[in-house]
């Protein structure tokens, strides 16, 4: 019975300091996500920035890296898909 308190303590304090964390690696992301929705002019939520996210790097990569053109291509095909996935994301 002891055993199983101590265990039930110790689970619960893993569980708040995993909430914590993750409340802290959400911040920047939600900051991100409200710059969206003022510039989209639209609620835009945390899934839907890191899409947004994911299709900047993609065109970064894909326009203003120096690479080989096999890089170029995969990261362009990458682009199209990441744009594609926004589109359905954001619902337009």
């Amino acid at each position: 019975m002891n055993n199983e308190m101590t265990l039930n303590a110790r689970e619960m304090k893993n569980q708040l300091v995993m909430n914590q964390v993750m409340a802290a690696a959400l911040r920047p992301l939600q900051a991100i996500a409200h710059y969206y929705s003022r510039m989209l002019e639209q609620p835009v939520s945390v899934r839907q920035t890191l899409h947004l996210m994911n299709a900047q790097m993609a065109f970064v990569l894909t326009v203003f890296v120096d690479s080989p053109i096999l890089f170029r291509v995969l990261c362009a095909a990458w682009l199209v898909v990441a744009l594609l996935k926004c589109k359905s994301v954001l619902g337009k």
